[in-house]
C-alpha cells in the first residue's frame, strides 16, 4: 500500500472518530440530549456547506486530488449517519429490538436490546437454552461488545437511559469503518478516478447502510467483518503468506461469532484457496505442497474454532442444534411451503408490490429474496401504513428506478467483463509476436506469406494433437524448428505466454524454449497462439 493511501486512511479514520465522539457527547450529555431536531438539522447544514465550496476552490486552483475527494465523501457519509443517529431514538426504525428494564431489576427481556442488557446486567453469557428467548440464538460477539460499552459509559457517570441510547454509537463506528474498508477494496481492485469516487459515494449515502448505522442489532458489525475479509483476501492474493491467511481466518471466525450467516464469505474464499492449491500440486514442489497443507489446516482450525464456538457451546450445554426461532411453520415469516424458484428465482410481476413497496412481516406477502433485497435496501424493514401521499409517490418512483438501475448495472458489468476477457484473449494470442518483434513484413516479401501459411499449418496440426498434450505425450514440434533455424541463423526465439506458465514436457532445440500456461480457460487456444508466436518472432 502506497504512502498516499496510508495517509488517506489515517485522516479518514480521524473523521470517523470525530463524528462518533460527537454522537457520544450529544446523546450522552443530559443537556445536549434534549436538543431540538431543527437545531441538529441546522448544525448538519453548517457542517455540509463548506465542503462543496472548498472542493470548488481547490478545483479552480488545480489542487483537487484524490485525497481531498475521499475526505469529502467520507465526511459527508459520516455526517449523514451521525445526523440519522442523533435524530433517531433507541426504538425508532429498529426490528426485533425488544426492551430493557434496567440494572435495578432482575428481569430478563427478549430482543437485541434485552440480549445486550442481559450481558450488561449479569456480566455473563446466557446460562439457559438461547432458543427459549427471541434473539438470544445469535452468537454473542456484538452483544458482548455492546454490554461492555454500557458498562464503560455508566462507569463514567452517564445516566443509564442515555447509555442505552448511546448503543447506536457502535454501529455508527462500524459503518464508518465499512466505508474505509470499501475504499481499501476499491484501491486494491484497481479502481481510480471517477470509478473510485462513484463506488465510495454509493456506499457513503446508501439508504440501508445509513439505517444500519443506527441499528442496535448485529447486522452492521457482521457486514464490517465481510468487508474486512474481502480486503484480507485481496491482500493474500498478492502476498500468499501465513500471516494474511490467518488474518482471513480471524475475520471469518469473528464474523461467524457475530452473525452465523457471515459464513457465506467462506465459500468463494475456499474456492480461491482450492484453485491456488491445485496450482501448487501441479508444480510438484514437495516442500511447497507440505507447507501449504500445514497453512490451510491452521487456517481451518483458527476459523472453525472461533466461528463454531457458539454452536458447539449450545450443543454441549443444552443439546440444541443451530437455527433460528422463527423457522417453524407457526411463524408469520415462514416460507418453507414455497418452492426454491419462488424464493430465490425471478419474482413474478405481482410479487414486486409496486403500489406499496414496503416490507411487511409476512412470509406469504414477501417471500422472494430479490424483492426483499430491494425493499429493505431502500426503505429498511418498515411498513408505514399511515404514510402520506407525497412520500409514497416518491417511493413508488424510486423503487422501480432502483430495480432498473440494478439490472442495467448487472448487464453492464457482464458486458465489461466479457470485453476484458475478449481483449485478454486477443493479447494472449498476439503477445508472442509482439515480443521484440519489429515487423513481420521485414525481409523478403515472399517470405512473410510463406511464414503465415506455415504458421497456419502448425496451428492446424496442433488443434488435432491437443489430446496428446493433455496426456503429457511428446509433441514433435521440434522437427520443424531446424528448418526455421536454417533460414534465420544466429537468432533465438522464445515463445512466452502472458499467464503463469510451466515448461512443456517435450524437447527443445538449442536455445529455443517453449512454455505452456496451466489454465482451465485457455486450453482451446493456448497451443495455437504459442506456436504462432514462436514462428512469427523474428
Amino acid at each position: 500500500m502506497n504512502p498516499q493511501t496510508k495517509h488517506i486512511q489515517k485522516y479518514a479514520l480521524s473523521i470517523i472518530f470525530f463524528f462518533c465522539l460527537l454522537a457520544v457527547l450529544i446523546q450522552g450529555t443530559p443537556i445536549l440530549s434534549v436538543l431540538p431536531r431543527n437545531f441538529i438539522w441546522f448544525g448538519c447544514i453548517l457542517l455540509f456547506l463548506p465542503i462543496p465550496f472548498s472542493l470548488f476552490i481547490l478545483y479552480k486552483k488545480g489542487k483537487l486530488e484524490e485525497k481531498e475527494i475521499v475526505y469529502a465523501i467520507i465526511f459527508i457519509g459520516m455526517m449523514f449517519r451521525c445526523c440519522y443517529v442523533l435524530l433517531s431514538g433507541l426504538y425508532d426504525r429498529q426490528h426485533d429490538e425488544g426492551v430493557y428494564t434496567g440494572i435495578a431489576t432482575s428481569q430478563i427481556n427478549p430482543g437485541h436490546i434485552g440480549y445486550i442488557e442481559y450481558i450488561y446486567k449479569f456480566r455473563k453469557l446466557p446460562d439457559f437454552n438461547p432458543y427459549q428467548l427471541f434473539s438470544y440464538y445469535h452468537p454473542p460477539l456484538h452483544y458482548v461488545i455492546s454490554g461492555l460499552w454500557l458498562i464503560f459509559l455508566t462507569s463514567l457517570g452517564m445516566p443509564e437511559d442515555l447509555a442505552f441510547e448511546n448503543l447506536q454509537t457502535l454501529p455508527l463506528f462500524y459503518s464508518g469503518l465499512f466505508m474505509l474498508f470499501t475504499y481499501r477494496i476499491l484501491k486494491k481492485t484497481g479502481a481510480h478516478g471517477k470509478g473510485l469516487y462513484a463506488g465510495l459515494f454509493l456506499v457513503a449515502l446508501h439508504p440501508a447502510l445509513t439505517i444500519m448505522s443506527g441499528s442496535i442489532n448485529n447486522d452492521m458489525l457482521s457486514s464490517l467483518f465481510l468487508a474486512c475479509c474481502i480486503d484480507a483476501v485481496l491482500r493474500w492474493n498478492r502476498e500468499k503468506n501465513l500471516k494474511n491467511l490467518i488474518l482471513i481466518a480471524l475475520f471469518i471466525g469473528f464474523g461467524m461469532l457475530c452473525k452465523i450467516n457471515t459464513v457465506i464469505i467462506a465459500f468463494p474464499t475456499g474456492l480461491l484457496f482450492l484453485l491456488d492449491f491445485v496450482g501448487i500440486i501441479r508444480s510438484k514442489n514437495r516442500h511447497l505442497i507440505i507447507c501449504s497443507v500445514k497453512n490451510y489446516i491452521l487456517f481451518g482450525i483458527t476459523a472453525g474454532s472461533i466461528g463454531l464456538s457458539w454452536i458447539l457451546r449450545n450443543l454441549i450445554l443444552f443439546h440444541v442444534k443451530p437455527g433460528i426461532s422463527s423457522s417453524t411453520a407457526a411463524s408469520v415469516m415462514y416460507t418453507g411451503h414455497y418452492g426454491i424458484w419462488a424464493r430465490i428465482g425471478a419474482p413474478a410481476f405481482s410479487d414486486w408490490h409496486f403500489a406499496f413497496p414496503f416490507h411487511p412481516l409476512s412470509g406469504d406477502a414477501i417471500h422472494n429474496i430479490w424483492v426483499i433485497m430491494f425493499q429493505t435496501s431502500l426503505f429498511a424493514e418498515v411498513y408505514p401504513q399511515n404514510i402520506s401521499k407525497f412520500p409514497l409517490m416518491l417511493c413508488q418512483i424510486v423503487y422501480p428506478l432502483a430495480i432498473w438501475a440494478a439490472l442495467c448495472s448487472a448487464l453492464l458489468f457482464f458486458a465489461v467483463q466479457f470485453k476484458k476477457l475478449k481483449l485478454k484473449n486477443q493479447i494472449s494470442s498476439n503477445t508472442h509476436s509482439n515480443l521484440n518483434q519489429p515487423s513481420i513484413e521485414k525481409g523478403n516479401r515472399y517470405e512473410a506469406p510463406f511464414r503465415r501459411l506455415f504458421c497456419f499449418f502448425i496451428e492446424f496440426r496442433c488443434f488435432f494433437l491437443k489430446i496428446s498434450l493433455y496426456m503429457q505425450q511428446r509433441f514433435p514440434i521440434h522437427c520443424y524448428l531446424p528448418y526455421i533455424h536454417r533460414h534465420r541463423p544466429g537468432r533465438q526465439r522464445q515463445a512466452v505466454y502472458w499467464h503463469d506458465t510451466i515448461r512443456l514436457p517435450f524437447p527443445h532445440h538449442k536455445n529455443w524454449y517453449i512454455y505452456y500456461p496451466f489454465s482451465f480457460f485457455h486450453h482451446l487456444h493456448a497451443l495455437e497462439s504459442m506456436v504462432a508466436g514462436y514462428l512469427l518472432v523474428p
